[in-house]
């Protein structure tokens, strides 16, 4: 009867592990957001596609805008809409 414990604690663990691979590409591969005040609720000064894009608005006098692989893979797929003067971040703000 104790064996059978540890085999269902072991399901269990599997399972959750499981979850937890298949959820990192989907993050990777970066969330679409319809505008900048969607965006903004999770990056509040945008997205830069490097840390230079990030420097390059805080010299322009604009807040720092995230620039890890995350806010990467976020301005690569929603850059052709919302980095409208193409300088490297997107939702500058």
């Amino acid at each position: 009867m104790f064996t059978s414990g540890k085999t269902v604690l072991a399901a269990v663990a599997l399972t959750a592990g499981t979850l937890t691979v298949t959820a990192a590409p989907a993050h990777a591969a970066g969330r679409y957001y319809s505008s900048c005040s969607a965006l903004h609720h999770d990056f509040k000064h945008g997205v830069a596609r490097s840390y230079t894009a990030a420097m390059r608005q805080v010299r322009a006098g604009y807040g720092r805008p995230a620039y890890g692989d995350r806010a990467k893979a976020i301005y690569w797929r929603n850059y052709t809409r919302l980095d409208r003067d193409r300088d490297g971040t997107a939702c500058e703000a």
